[in-house]
């Protein structure tokens, strides 16, 4: 009879065995939560020693944390069908030891196709147990379903304890070794498995499905033509663009990916992607904002830790620092997309608009900090700014497509933004700062250059070296006010498109 009562109440979660307390489930499942997000392939905070290391360069590294981001979007369309196949403590027990199985082999393996391949599945199963920990305390969190108020809580958690595990494991990297942020996560993981084998039961929430009729073809094509875009992309100006054969050969073999992808939709009864979630309703704007969002923040990726590390000279300790008032404005931004969404029904257009006007704001703010002479303290409101609008542009777009979308094509459309806003956007926005600030470089020291040779007076002894480092200092610091600058101007035109759409939609709606 308790056992039918805990069925009847998904808010106790029946999966734990009679003798653990109600008041404990929770916690247990947010635990086990936050694991699983201190749990990846590859860590991007111990960058800095991988490369040194392990023989890795940055962008090797950078590559394959956007394989792990796209190994967790093509989660997505399959989140349901492993929920319906197996028991809950499966799919933990399962998630758990293929993150152990990546964790122990990532350290030690030198082969950079090899890499691609784990940090694929260890974003995979990252996504398979986050799924399975969300998926069965959303009663909990918010008994009427609001969705609002569950996606506010999720990305806190997910973007919040990010941050806090970029954190701790640069202090571990820093006072240790970078292999020791593995052995951490193997820790914790091991912790994860053991709780669920004692303290939880094979529980079901639904009948058993079969997994057949997945298109597991169809889902290596989509992951190969975005690998293949995000390859193209990251290693781009390092290999001279399209005068590389390397470019040139990814270039079409991702447009024949594609164009196999395509011809499955229309030729496959069941495919990984439907045409119909391609059609959802504002799909295409969607991807745009998705897009500017993550290409505004790659001015905090690219400019600010060039600002930090070359203008401000800030060791590693220093620049951890700053992930804190971060940390602060993604706390800040989701109890405030909290509250907006609950006061203010339907309000998601507004809130994703503040959203987008704190990361403009961040620009603008950076671009009159940008100093030699600027103190720590002054980047704290910028960084909380981006924290904030960060994660209030993913809860209001996120909400925005579940109003939108129809149910059985709603986690398809979390797979394609997954693809633009952690596989695409990312590297394209790294790859365009990148490139602009290599061109203002060249443009600031030419000019300087001239000007010095038409100022400095015959026969007059001085230290070329420190004249150098001066004139390099000078222009770098030139080169990303004026960057800083350009993507402020591009924020506020965008905000300006925003407003005047928002107000066509609001006469189109009085006119009718």
């Amino acid at each position: 009879m308790e056992e039918q009562q805990q069925q009847e109440d998904p808010s106790k979660m029946p999966v734990f065995k009679e003798w653990v307390p109600y008041k404990l489930r929770f916690w247990i499942y947010l635990l086990f939560l936050t694991i699983f997000q201190f749990s990846n392939g590859i860590y991007f905070g111990c960058m800095a020693q991988m490369s040194g290391e392990s023989g890795l360069t940055q962008s090797d590294v950078l590559m394959l944390s956007y394989c792990m981001m796209v190994g967790m979007a093509m989660y997505f369309p399959l989140s349901f069908r492993f929920k319906f196949r197996f028991a809950n403590r499966t799919n933990l027990i399962v998630a758990g030891s293929v993150l152990i199985l990546c964790n122990l082999t990532v350290p030690y393996i030198d082969s950079m196709p090899v890499l691609v391949a784990v940090c694929f599945i260890a974003g995979f199963f990252r996504l398979y147990g986050t799924f399975e920990c969300l998926s069965n305390i959303i009663f909990k969190i918010t008994p009427s379903y609001n969705y609002a108020v569950f996606l506010s809580f999720v990305f806190f958690v997910v973007i919040g304890v990010v941050q806090l595990h970029d954190v701790t494991a640069r202090y571990i990297t820093y006072f240790y070794n970078w292999r020791y942020v593995h052995l951490a996560a193997v820790g914790g993981l091991l912790i994860l498995i053991m709780g669920a084998i004692v303290l939880m039961r094979g529980h079901r929430t639904m009948p058993v499905r079969p997994l057949s009729g997945i298109d597991w073809r169809g889902m290596v094509l989509w992951a190969v033509f975005i690998l293949l875009c995000i390859f193209i992309a990251q290693y781009g100006e390092q290999f001279g663009w399209f005068t590389s054969v390397y470019i040139r050969v990814c270039t079409g073999a991702a447009f024949i990916a594609l164009a196999l992808n395509i011809w499955r939709m229309a030729h496959v009864e069941h495919p990984f992607l439907e045409i119909a979630a391609f059609r959802s309703r504002n799909l295409g704007w969607l991807l745009i904002l998705f897009l500017v969002m993550n290409l505004l923040l790659s001015t905090q990726h690219v400019l600010q830790n060039i600002f930090t590390s070359a203008v401000m000279h800030y060791d590693y300790l220093t620049t951890t620092s700053l992930k804190w008032p971060e940390f602060l404005g993604v706390m800040l931004g989701a109890v405030f997309s909290w509250q907006f969404l609950i006061r203010i029904k339907h309000a998601y257009r507004q809130l994703m608009f503040i959203g987008m006007l704190s990361i403009v704001l961040y620009i603008v703010l950076m671009y009159f900090l940008v100093s030699p002479s600027l103190n720590i303290e002054k980047l704290y409101l910028p960084l909380i700014m981006a924290g904030f609008g960060h994660v209030v542009v993913f809860i209001s777009l996120t909400v925005y497509a579940n109003r939108n979308v129809i149910f059985t094509s709603y986690f398809q459309v979390l797979c394609i933004l997954g693809f633009v806003r952690m596989g695409v956007a990312a590297p394209i926005g790294n790859a365009v700062y990148s490139r602009a600030m290599t061109a203002a470089m060249a443009s600031k020291l030419g000019s300087m250059g001239s000007d010095m040779n038409l100022n400095v007076l015959p026969y007059v002894e001085f230290d070329y070296s420190e004249v150098a480092s001066a004139v390099s200092s000078e222009a770098l610091v030139t080169a990303l006010g004026e960057l800083f600058g350009y993507s402020a101007i591009f924020g506020a035109g965008f905000l300006i498109l925003l407003a005047c759409y928002r107000v066509y939609l609001l006469v189109s709606v009085m006119y009718i």
